[in-house]
């Protein structure tokens, strides 16, 4: 072959090479414009250098030394995206491809198994649906971590990661995955990390993941809902580090095995059914920093060998059957920070030298039967945030040193018997938010100086204390509750006590208080709540008072108050309970306004009063006749009527022909306006068809919030929209951001928002439609009599699902604000969907702090008290209205109205009504005889289960606890629900 030959044969096949780099180039290039083109950027100039073709400097992108893509790292880059494209499978040398937090919905493409080198895969809190494609997983033979956490894929757990043999990391969590957990999942012997928790998986945990010898961490709780319990076979995984199996119905006894675990530092077991006692070789976790065995049924007493555990750092035992003291060695532990035990049978004195260590944060052993003195150290390294002892027997003082705890933040000593005086310095803890010592033996006075910043509820209710209230109690600029009531206090009240601008709930009865009603009480107006009753107040009752706008109780009774009764108190529409019985009161009885609801009994023990309204006061009768417009016969006050009635007649007239006017320009307006529509999910309709649905004979649903349209789509698909005004036109920023992350919003109980238009005066929020309804049209409209009981049960199970994601999966936490029945929308089998966020609020602190809201919001019945009174809200108002639904759902009745009785709503009725009935047949107001009492009739007409009901009913009455801290969170709501007791039907 001569030289030329030989210089041709090499051009063509470099040049033949040439074309082939620059075809997998080009391919490089499109599949990254192709993957583009489906992400909307959160900030614009996220991929805005994804521009030319030199991609291998793209943002997120790197190359190998052939200018070959060999990872693709653009977390959290867009709001929103489209569909994953099928392209992406054209990178065959890449190694990663991160897109977690992008919004890609739709199916994963199975042109992702040709990527055949790739080693990480994170596709992890994205809206991915349906069955997890088995080409992905066979394609991949050296893929080392598969994250697809927290998306909507659905059917059975894939079994083709079992081929893998390389994967350390998989994480298949926060899904609708089905049925049981493959016994094949034990044959990935590479697995470090497994994540199953958050889907729907049900049957026996395999006995088989046991043979995973190199397993680290093990997540298996949460939405799944397990027969039986823990394998003793977990006790081989002996490099496991951590393992959670928290709220998934585990049953039976915890086994002895894991001791085994030496590595272990957490075991997570809280809200399930185990059951016997704390073994003893649990001991053998040297390395374990945090147990949680709380909401279980354990029994039997704290192992003294856990003494051995050194590095524990939490201990939760909190609501099980333990019995016997708190062994001292719990004060020996070097690293102990939380201690949880209360609601157990737990009892003795606590170890005298708790606290000592100088670590503890956090400890809450109420509601059991110790005894003995408060520990003195309990706060000896200046770290002890919160000291919970309530509903115990201890006696004794309060430890001086308490009060110069600067780490406090909230105390709670009730229903003791504690003795002595209260240390002056706990009403000058910065940062101690509560201080509640009711129910006690305390004596003394409060102290002269008072300096709290951040104290915002005081609880010395029924107690021996005695003296003024001082006026430092004025320079308390965050207290929301002040409860003095059932002591010995004298003197006046204070006049500085109208500085508590924050103040809502104020109750000083039944002390020896003189003087006059301070009219600077005027000045609180976030009152909600005043009791002074049963003092020796006298004077007049202050005009000023009917200044307090949100005011609902005044209770004034049992003093020697004079004089007559402001007629500017019937102008308090808040006012619901006024009680000012047993005074030396005089005159009329106000007849107008909020007076008219008033039960005679409220002025009861005032001889000088006017009661009847039928039967005219002496004076009254003389100004009569001295004053003709007052007279009823009079002409001149029937002239005036009909002049009165007239006016009226006319300004209806003109208002209804300005409404005509007003609406037909709106409706003008409207066409001329731009829309902008975001879709948060692939949309297959368009703006005009949106738009085009807003027309009077497709309301669905009105309210204070908006306006509610069925909107047919094209296609098929039917959507709720809703109008919302934009007052004054003006662009609402907060609006957008907030409906963007409500967007990102995925659970099976939740409603989706599916996007949103904005228009210059109104935006529409695009749901999914619920072709049932509302839990409250179908309770109390015409189809109630069809939703029997087990419908009802469920539809509290899903919504409490809904409910928990918020406040427990949703970062930040989301609180709802308006969980009402209506609020919860039924599809087409009944599945409950928690709806309507028009008043959600997004809970920035991490520390789950309440947060002040600058005005009510909700709905009438199911506000809890606290944000009635403080304006405050945490989950715990929420869960209060969880509760009201709950009653609505054993009852069948509404809130409030209906045949409950004036201001009467649905709590307080079932309060009212369980006692009586106890009373009347003997047991206890939750025994399920008595809460057969107030079960909805429709109900009796057929077989519900008894037992059922009294234990729903018992999870309503612990939800609307009058004080949030004694409700339970919706973590544990869904677990008490989700685990009811053997039922029998009546």
């Amino acid at each position: 072959m001569t030289t030329i030959h030989l210089l041709l044969l090499f051009f063509f096949f470099s040049l033949s090479l040439l074309r082939s780099i620059l075809t997998d180039h080009s391919s490089d290039l499109y599949a990254l414009m192709k993957l583009k083109s489906v992400m909307t950027a959160s900030n614009v100039s996220a991929l805005s250098d994804w521009s030319d073709v030199t991609y291998c400097s793209f943002s997120g992108v790197t190359c190998d030394a052939d200018a070959r893509v060999t990872s693709i790292d653009v977390p959290s880059v867009t709001l929103h995206g489209g569909y994953l494209p099928p392209e992406i499978g054209l990178l065959d040398r890449l190694l990663n491809l991160t897109l977690s937090s992008n919004g890609f919905s739709g199916v994963l493409p199975p042109e992702l198994g040709r990527l055949y080198s790739l080693r990480f895969l994170n596709i992890s809190n994205n809206f991915f649906s349906g069955a997890f494609p088995p080409a992905i997983a066979l394609g991949m033979p050296f893929l080392e971590v598969m994250d697809a956490y927290n998306n909507n894929f659905s059917g059975g757990l894939p079994l083709e990661f079992t081929g893998l043999r390389r994967l350390r990391h998989l994480h298949l969590g926060g899904n609708f995955f089905s049925g049981e957990i493959p016994q094949e999942y034990a044959e990935i012997e590479s697995l470090e990390y497994l994540g199953l928790n958050g889907n729907g998986l049900s049957g026996r945990v395999p006995a088989s993941l046991g043979r995973l010898s190199k397993l680290q961490q093990l997540y298996l709780g949460y939405f799944n809902t397990y027969n039986g319990g823990i394998p003793p076979e977990f006790g081989s995984l002996t490099a496991l580090t951590r393992l959670d199996m928290g709220s998934c119905n585990l049953s039976g006894s915890i086994p002895a095995s894991l001791g085994r675990l030496s590595n272990l530092d957490s075991l997570f077991l809280q809200v399930n059914r185990l059951s016997g006692s704390i073994p003893s070789e649990l001991s053998g976790l040297r390395s374990l920093k945090s147990l949680d065995l709380s909401i279980n049924e354990l029994t039997g007493e704290i192992p003294l060998v856990f003494a051995d555990l050194n590095e524990l750092t939490l201990l939760n035992l909190f609501r099980n059957h333990l019995t016997g003291p708190i062994p001292p060695f719990i004060a020996d532990l070097p690293n102990l920070e939380v201690l949880q035990a209360w609601e157990n049978n737990l009892t003795m004195d606590l170890p005298p030298g708790l606290g000592k260590n100088g670590r503890l944060t956090k400890l809450d052993v109420s509601i059991n039967h110790l005894t003995g003195t408060v520990p003195r150290d309990l706060c000896e390294g200046g770290r002890l945030e919160t000291l919970i002892l309530m509903e115990n027997a201890f006696f004794g003082p309060i430890p001086d040193r308490l009060g110069e705890c600067m780490s406090l933040t909230r105390v709670r000593l009730g229903k003791n018997f504690l003795n002595g005086s209260v240390p002056s310095g706990l009403f000058n803890l910065p940062l101690a938010d509560m201080v509640e010592l009711n129910d006690n033996y305390l004596s003394g006075e409060l102290p002269p100086d008072m300096s709290g910043d951040s104290l915002g509820m005081i609880v010395l209710s029924n107690n021996w204390m005695s003296g003024p209230i001082p006026p430092a109690i004025g320079r308390l600029p965050a207290l929301q509750s002040l409860s003095l009531d059932s002591n010995r206090f004298s003197g006046e009240i204070p006049p500085e006590i109208g500085d508590l601008t924050q103040l809502s709930k104020l109750n000083l009865s039944g002390n020896g208080l003189t003087g006059e009603i301070p009219s600077e009480l005027a000045r609180c107006a976030s009152l909600s709540s005043v009791d002074l009753s049963r003092n020796a107040l006298s004077g007049v009752i202050p005009r000023q008072v009917s200044r307090l706008k949100i005011l609902n109780t005044l209770n004034f009774s049992s003093n020697r108050l004079s004089g007559e009764i402001p007629p500017e108190l019937q102008r308090m529409q808040s006012l619901t309970l006024l009680d000012l019985s047993y005074n030396n009161l005089s005159g009329e009885i106000p007849t107008g306004g909020q007076f008219l609801v008033f039960n005679v009994s409220s002025f009861a023990g005032n001889p000088s009063l006017c009661v009847a309204p039928h039967i005219l006061c002496s004076s009254q009768k003389t100004r009569s006749r001295q004053n003709p417009d007052t007279n009823p016969s009079s002409p001149f006050n029937s002239s005036k009527f009909f002049l009165t009635v007239g006016l009226l007649i006319g300004f209806a007239v003109v208002l209804t022909f300005s409404a005509f006017k007003t609406k037909d320009l709106w409706q003008r307006r409207l066409k001329s306006k731009a829309w902008k529509m975001t879709a948060f999910q692939r949309l297959d309709f368009t703006v005009e068809d949106v738009v085009g649905c807003l027309r009077d004979d497709n309301v669905i649903g009105r309210g204070g919030a908006g306006t509610v349209y069925r909107g047919a789509m094209p296609g098929g698909v039917d959507v709720a929209i809703k109008k919302l005004s934009r007052w004054g036109g003006q662009s609402d920023r907060g609006f957008s951001a907030e409906v963007r992350t409500l967007g990102r919003i995925r659970h099976r109980n939740i409603v989706r928002l599916m996007g949103y238009v904005a228009g210059r005066d109104h935006n529409l929020l695009l749901y999914e439609y619920m072709a049932n309804g509302s839990l409250g049209e179908v309770l109390h409209g015409p189809k109630g009599g069809y939703v029997k009981w087990e419908c009802r049960y469920r539809i509290a199970v899903e919504a409490a699902r809904g409910l928990c994601y918020l406040h427990h999966d949703c970062h930040p936490v989301i609180l709802h604000r308006d969980v009402k029945s209506n609020n919860i929308l039924l599809g087409p089998d009944f599945e409950a969907h928690v709806s309507d966020f028009g008043l959600a609020k997004f809970l920035r602190d991490s520390g789950g702090a309440s947060e002040c809201m600058s005005s009510i919001a909700g709905s009438y019945g199911y506000i809890a008290p606290e944000y009635a009174y403080t304006l405050r809200v945490d989950e715990k108002s929420d869960v209060y209205s969880f509760g009201v639904v709950l009653l609505e759902l054993i009852t069948g009745r509404r809130p409030v109205g209906g045949d409950l009785g004036e201001g009467v709503d649905i709590v307080r009725w079932v309060q009212k009504k369980t006692a009586d009935v106890a009373a009347e047949i003997g047991g206890t107001t939750e025994s399920v005889a008595v809460v057969a009492s107030v079960v909805d009739p429709r109900l009796l007409s057929s077989e519900y289960p008894a037992e059922g009901a009294a234990h729903m009913f018992r999870v309503a009455m612990m939800c609307v606890e009058e004080k949030s801290v004694c409700r339970p969170t919706m973590r544990e709501v869904v677990h008490m629900l989700s685990n009811p007791p053997s039922v029998s039907a009546v």
